[in-house]
């Protein structure tokens, strides 16, 4: 027979209060059983140990848990009596199937509590009963494509930051009852949003939530410099995009931030003046920071037909060298810096990133194995001075009087790399010294792994027009990434390592991939 849980109208306190006790009561059958079940395995050696011990005091302590006093618990504790041929094939996780089972039915048959999950914690049970008591507010966090998150804080004196709290451990919750791991920067979110009530937005930690109007059954939304963030809010009818995994796009802002903390130097702050690989949309209210070899030709032919500068509907057709000219596109840098920062608060931001050895080969293989018109301005200008600086024979230097250029090995492409520094042309430039990650609070970071979703889901955040982001073979340099880097002796690869470190950090890379174990 199970308890009457039901509660009047109008509860009275000692009713509430028997609420708490009553699931208070049966966490702790639940933990005693736990705490049986290890203390008897650790004594008998075996985790296979028969629940017969402990089954009677689950049945009892079900029955008695609305009591006033714990003595029937606690007798029932000492009972070990005559159910063990009824219960002699329960295991251990159907006896806590049976406890749930039991919280279940109970929670069920509440008249206060029947809307809070199954698998209730105290905390919610007492916020549930401090919000009936008039002690506590609920808040809606409205998100898009998601069921709303509903959040207690206190009624009085609840500031901002208590708020921003309360929402932490909801969501933490309903990732736990999800069986989602990714971890959440909320460091990083409340850097970047902003929660906004009615139209005005929650500024200061320290405010009380009162002052911009928020009481009970208010709705809430997050915001961010003009644009919402994806995953956490409702009502962004503009957006197509609700299969791409947003949960992997604030993981990748989560491990920008925490890597923020450990790169050298560390560039917080930068002078829009340097900001010259951000190309401007002002129409579109987008900022694009292009990264050489990582599809930066088709996004720049996306940006010219973006931006009016080009009207072709297929974006092919555009030549590369139009793509790449000076005049193409806006740059961040050309405007003045007040209008610059402006761009930079409200504008979506975004770069495309890739794997710093993957990018590597692929301007080797373009700029000194290939047979373009590029190529050959890179063999001549680079080349011939790599040739006569660094081809060895016999442990001598070569004299070569008229190198070509066009012959140079990866050994010693890299050689000039660990000697002449990585600055000397942008397509070998780390990402961190081009966009400025730490510094720029970019709304978007594209993997080249998944261009596509990422490109797609970026046209659809802009409410682009049909464009058809043109798509090319990259699989052909990823298969050749081992091949290329493990003729190279492992001195060179730790110093590739340590001239590309940043770049590996805040993007989460690894060298695994190249040689089947990473550096650590």
């Amino acid at each position: 027979m199970m308890p009457k849980t039901g509660l009047s109208a109008h509860p009275s306190m000692d009713e509430l209060m028997k609420h708490v006790q009553m699931f208070q009561n049966l966490a702790m059958v639940t933990y005693v059983i736990d705490a049986r079940y290890s203390e008897m395995s650790a004594t008998r050696g075996t985790t296979e140990i028969s629940v017969r011990y402990w089954v009677p005091l689950l049945i009892i302590g079900c029955v008695f848990l609305t009591t006033e006093s714990f003595d029937w618990f606690i007798l029932a504790n000492i009972w070990m009596g005559d159910l063990d041929k009824e219960i002699e094939n329960l295991t251990h996780e159907d006896l806590l199937e049976i406890t749930q089972s039991s919280l279940k039915r109970l929670i069920a048959a509440d008249s206060l509590l029947k809307d809070l999950p199954f698998d209730v914690t105290t905390d919610e049970v007492l916020s549930q009963v401090a919000v009936v008591q008039g002690q506590s507010i609920t808040v809606t966090i409205l998100r898009h494509s998601e069921s709303p998150l509903n959040v207690v804080i206190p009624q009085q004196g609840a500031t901002v930051k208590d708020l921003k709290q309360a929402i932490q451990r909801c969501f933490a919750l309903k990732q736990q009852r999800s069986r989602i791991k990714t971890k959440i920067s909320w460091k990083y979110v409340w850097k970047a949003y902003s929660l906004q009530h009615e139209g005005m937005t929650l500024k200061r930690n320290c405010d009380l939530v009162s002052k911009y109007g928020v009481t009970n059954r208010s709705e809430l939304r997050f915001v961010k410099r003009g644009i919402l963030l994806l995953f956490l809010i409702k009502d962004v009818n503009y957006v197509n995009c609700t299969n791409y995994p947003w949960l992997e796009q604030i993981a990748r802002q989560e491990t920008l931030t925490r890597g923020c903390s450990k790169v050298t130097p560390r560039i917080e702050h930068v002078n829009t003046t340097t900001l010259d690989h951000i190309l401007v949309d002002h129409k579109h209210k987008m900022l694009y920071c292009y990264v050489p070899k990582v599809a930066c030709t088709n996004w720049k032919r996306v940006m010219m037909v973006l931006t009016g500068a080009s009207n072709a509907t297929n974006l092919i057709d555009i030549p590369s060298y139009m793509a790449h000219a000076e005049n193409s596109t806006l740059r961040l840098s050309d405007l003045p810096p007040n209008e610059a920062k402006r761009c930079l608060k409200s504008y979506t931001s975004f770069l495309m990133v890739r794997h710093p050895m993957e990018r590597l080969l692929s301007a080797f293989r373009n700029k000194f194995e290939g047979n373009l018109t590029s190529s050959r301005y890179f063999q001549a200008r680079y080349g011939k001075h790599i040739i006569k600086k660094y081809r060895w024979q016999r442990g001598n230097k070569m004299k070569i009087k008229q190198p070509l250029g066009s012959d140079v090995t990866l050994i010693e492409f890299v050689q000039y790399l660990i000697n002449e520094g990585l600055n000397t042309n942008e397509h070998w430039t780390p990402v961190y010294d081009l966009c400025y990650p730490c510094a720029v609070n970019y709304t978007f970071i594209g993997k080249y792994e998944h261009l596509s979703e990422d490109s797609e889901a970026l046209l659809d955040i802009i409410e682009a027009p049909p464009v058809r982001f043109p798509m090319t073979n990259s699989a052909h340099t990823r298969l050749k990434v081992r091949e290329y880097f493990q003729m190279l002796p492992l001195k060179y690869m730790q110093a590739l390592y340590r001239l590309y470190r940043n770049d590996f950090i805040i993007f989460d890379y690894n060298l695994e991939s190249v040689l089947g174990y990473d550096f650590g």
